[in-house]
């Protein structure tokens, strides 16, 4: 692991997961590739300076490679110079070691999807969120939830819309006036526009319509078109596409519309706790007890305070 030869000095020979490559030129004119290496217990900048066209191939951000070099400093700081690299097949490795994942595992996450997907009554409704499901399932499942704030792992969207489908269910229970259905149906769709907004489960950064759109737009755009195919009712994909809007609660916030159905007043308050409580847990897992967490920008430069 990383952690464990990033003081070293000498020979290494192991497995990583590609972070960032670029491809420069030295003072000398030869080709070189700049490298950020990682895994679970930290990252490791690397220069490759004899390469190939074969090299630059295999080391692209997200892949899973053998690098053998020696480790050492550059200007006070660790650097592995890498001899080789070798391509490795993903399926004899566990990515957890490279990535952070969700707390549950991803089978799990599937069949609990399909079972609450299966629970809607409303056959409008459950058509159209299995439609959308179905038709983005592996993203769905194995996406982060972002890509720094909050459940940025693999599976982390569909742990998260989980989450907030569980809170959403309670609440129902709770309040007669809601229903159930367009709940079931919002909360699991409410993110669906980050299959879209992000680019991979692995190395995710923004795609071209994420920075465009953004995820709340494109997410009610696939509601409208696939609800139009089915097709669902215009009331009915106008409520969910509401839902899906409204969802960050305000404007400042990212939402084109605030919440105007008591739906989209509990969905936008318990996607907002989950997501809050998740950023909050990673801070305080860095926190000593009886200390206060560092500011936390996304909560509103708030410190926290972890007891006993």
């Amino acid at each position: 692991m990383i952690k464990d030869i990033i003081n070293h000095e000498g020979p290494i020979d192991g497995l990583f997961l590609v972070k960032q490559c670029t491809k420069a030129t030295s003072n000398n004119g030869t080709s070189y590739l700049s490298l950020v290496l990682q895994d679970t217990s930290g990252v490791l900048d690397c220069k490759m300076w004899q390469i190939t066209d074969a090299d630059v191939e295999i080391a692209k951000p997200g892949s899973v490679i053998r690098a053998l070099g020696i480790m050492g400093t550059y200007k006070g700081h660790p650097q592995l110079k890498i001899n080789e690299i070798e391509p490795v097949d993903e399926a004899d490795v566990d990515l957890s070691r490279f990535l952070p994942v969700a707390p549950r595992p991803i089978e799990k996450m599937a069949r609990e999807l399909d079972e609450k997907i299966a629970s809607i009554q409303d056959k409008e409704l459950r058509l159209l969120t299995k439609t959308i499901i179905d038709g983005r399932r592996e993203s769905f499942l194995h996406y982060p939830a972002a890509v720094t704030v909050h459940h940025a792992y693999i599976g982390g969207l569909a742990y998260h819309s989980l989450s907030v489908l569980a809170l959403c269910e309670k609440a129902a229970e709770q309040y007669p006036l809601l229903d159930r259905d367009l709940l079931v149906c919002s909360a699991i769709l409410h993110d669906i526009g980050k299959t879209e907004e992000l680019s991979g489960a692995k190395v995710s950064s923004y795609t071209v319509e994420g920075n465009l759109l953004g995820h709340i737009a494109l997410g009610a755009m696939i509601v409208e078109e696939e609800g139009r195919k089915i097709p669902v009712s215009k009331e009915k994909r106008t409520l969910v596409i509401h839902m899906i809007l409204s969802h960050h609660g305000e404007l400042e916030f990212g939402s084109p519309k605030v919440p105007m159905i008591p739906e989209a007043i509990v969905l936008h308050h318990m996607d907002d706790v989950d997501a809050k409580l998740n950023c909050l847990k990673n801070y305080l897992d860095m926190t000593e007890e009886e200390s206060f967490t560092t500011k936390i920008p996304w909560m509103g430069g708030a410190m926290f305070y972890k007891h006993d």
